[in-house]
């Protein structure tokens, strides 16, 4: 990895020139407390003083909320055409959680089926990170995702008086070198990333006691008592899945034109919270109580996904508990489940 510097002018002149020259997909602030990454037309509409979007920008570009799949065509017997959709594109001031979380989705969508609607948006996305700070709702530092290694081109981070920019492939030093006018980083330059990064980690508020639940877990399992409790006031509304950057469960649907002929297949996100989820043919349902359900979200969260992907599927970025209309604080549940087994 190489490190640069980026004088504050000189940033300006970068971020305009990429506007200039690509699709650039930012973030703007929508009204008062909300934010949204959008197509940005001029820099005067970007703002990377955010701390959160409701929707994880990655994730909607990548793996969008309705997706065509295929296009099909009955008539003397069935052609099949498959939609794949792909462009350009600079999403620019993603922060480390939701990069993370990218990451996270890259192996889900890689390792038993290769996505190919994915990953042809995925390697024409180019990435440029920036640090932000964190909401009241974010314990990202007790996930390990408050700071990201990989999966992006460059990162920035703002210090004093310049930028600090990592440098993360080949891609990622040819726009540096194209739009910007940056420097190698000297001693003082790590000393500031240093000191801002310190100060920066201090900022995390919330905390959560991970490190125990991976095998804490697996005693409470059974214990239907506890998770009627923890599930007690949930709606099944599925708020939590469709704000959560690493969720990727999806219904794929048939739509067929009032001619009989022409047919869509589409997929869009569902969520596993909703009681309709495990309803098979035969109405029976796998996961018919809403304990059952949120006890399984857990499971897929914080230990399937560390079996099978190597990483946790939370990053910790709070948007499930903000998003909860029954106030359900994931962070507060790890913590139950260590309390329980300490008791």
């Amino acid at each position: 990895m190489l490190y640069k510097t980026l004088e504050k002018e000189g940033y300006k002149d970068f971020v305009r020139n990429l506007i200039s020259d690509f699709e650039f997909v930012g973030p703007k602030k929508k009204d008062r407390a909300v934010h949204d990454f959008v197509t940005i037309k001029s820099i005067e509409e970007l703002d990377t003083d955010y701390k959160r979007t409701t929707i994880p920008p990655a994730k909607k570009i990548l793996f969008p909320p309705t997706e065509e799949l295929v296009k099909y065509e009955i008539r003397d017997g069935i052609k099949i055409k498959s939609v794949v959709e792909s462009s350009e594109k600079v999403l620019f001031g993603i922060n480390a959680w939701d990069l993370n979380a990218m990451n996270f989705l890259d192996k889900v969508f890689s390792v038993d089926f290769v996505d190919e609607n994915y990953f042809a948006k995925r390697k024409k996305l180019i990435v440029i990170g920036k640090d932000c700070e964190p909401t009241e709702t974010n314990f990202s530092l007790s996930m390990g995702a408050e700071y990201v290694k990989e999966g992006f081109d460059l990162y920035i981070t703002e210090l004093k008086n310049k930028y600090f920019v990592r440098v993360g492939t080949a891609k990622g030093n040819d726009i540096l070198e194209k739009y910007a006018e940056a420097k190698d980083a000297g001693q003082e330059d790590f000393k500031g990333y240093d000191t801002y990064m310190d100060e920066y980690r201090k900022k995390f508020s919330l905390k959560a006691g991970i490190k125990s639940f991976y095998d804490n877990f697996e005693l409470i399992y059974d214990d239907d008592k506890l998770w009627e409790k923890i599930a007690e006031n949930c709606y099944s509304c599925g708020s939590c899945n469709l704000v959560c950057p690493t969720c990727f469960c999806f219904n794929v649907k048939d739509d067929m034109e009032l001619n009989l002929v022409d047919g869509t297949k589409t997929r869009e996100w569902d969520s596993c919270m909703i009681p309709e989820y495990g309803l098979v043919a035969g109405g029976h349902n796998f996961r018919p109580t809403k304990e059952n359900r949120l006890k399984q979200r857990y499971r897929c969260k914080l230990k399937t996904s560390l079996d099978k992907y190597g990483a946790y599927g939370c990053v910790g970025c709070g948007r499930c508990i903000e998003a909860c209309l029954a106030k359900i604080k994931i962070s507060e549940d790890i913590d139950l489940v260590k309390k329980e087994v300490s008791v």
